[in-house]
């Protein structure tokens, strides 16, 4: 995994600049990656993984994101998630657009085998700058989810899982976004989304702190939270995730990919 995380890293060195250079201003991305091990009586391994997009064409705009972390204790696994959205928006003036989203979460830990959401709403942009993006947006929607029970060793890992009925039900769906550049150097971007029904209340906060090496590369420190209100019984309600990752992005001032 470490030899195949340095090619990745020679790759996206080398082609960068010319991605870069090739952007019609009509694209944004970033991706990042981390891997750490610890030998010894601990013997834990972790790996976060991240790419987002943004593509305008007219008056859409277009947003793909998927993340991922996997965690290793004495090669039992111990943490596994990922999940992935697409969303368009229509600008339905400079400011105001309109949304319709679909999300998948997954993570084996959190009590869920899963929870998929469509939602659509209307979105605003408060602050539009080179160095400044802040936008809100808050709709309703639909949400499948299926609850299971866990049964785990003194590790944390799972020996087995109970499956319980899934359920769909309506829910409020809302975000909000910000990315700022301090420096030339140095940005924040940090978000919070919520999806809120009656069979549960799903919160996630990103925070990142990146700083930049090059015209494409960065070194970012985030920190992760997410909370389930109604999880199954034994099941804990939050989980937190601190790491620090290596960033490509294709950047455009005038485009973030949230």
């Amino acid at each position: 995994m470490c030899k195949a995380a340095g090619w990745l890293i020679a790759l996206l060195v080398v082609s960068g600049p010319v991605a870069a250079d090739d952007n019609d201003g009509s694209w944004a991305a970033r991706a990042q990656g981390g891997y750490a091990k610890t030998g010894g009586n601990t013997d834990t391994s972790t790996a976060t993984a991240l790419f987002h997009i943004a593509h305008v064409v007219e008056g859409w705009k277009f947003l793909f994101g998927a993340e991922g972390f996997y965690g290793s204790t004495k090669g039992q696994t111990t943490a596994q998630s990922w999940d992935a959205h697409l969303q368009a928006n229509y600008n339905i003036n400079e400011r105001l657009y309109w949304y319709g989203g679909l999300r998948y979460d997954d993570n084996k830990f959190s009590g869920f085998a899963y929870q998929e959401t469509v939602s659509s709403g209307l979105g605003y942009q408060f602050v539009k700058t080179d160095d400044t993006k802040l936008s809100a947006q808050l709709g309703v929607g639909a949400r499948r989810l299926r609850p299971e029970l866990l049964s785990e060793d003194s590790l944390g890992a799972i020996t087995a899982t109970t499956e319980l009925p899934a359920t769909t039900d309506a829910v409020l769906d809302a975000a909000v976004n910000l990315e700022h550049s301090f420096n030339a150097l140095t940005k924040i971007i940090a978000g919070v989304a919520l999806e809120s029904g009656q069979d549960n209340t799903m919160t996630s906060l990103n925070l990142a702190l990146q700083v930049k090496m090059s015209n494409v590369l960065a070194l970012s420190a985030g920190y992760q939270l997410v909370r389930n209100s109604k999880p199954p019984a034994g099941v804990g309600s939050s989980a937190s995730l601190i790491t620090l990752n290596l960033v490509y992005e294709l950047k455009n001032p005038k485009l973030a990919p949230e």
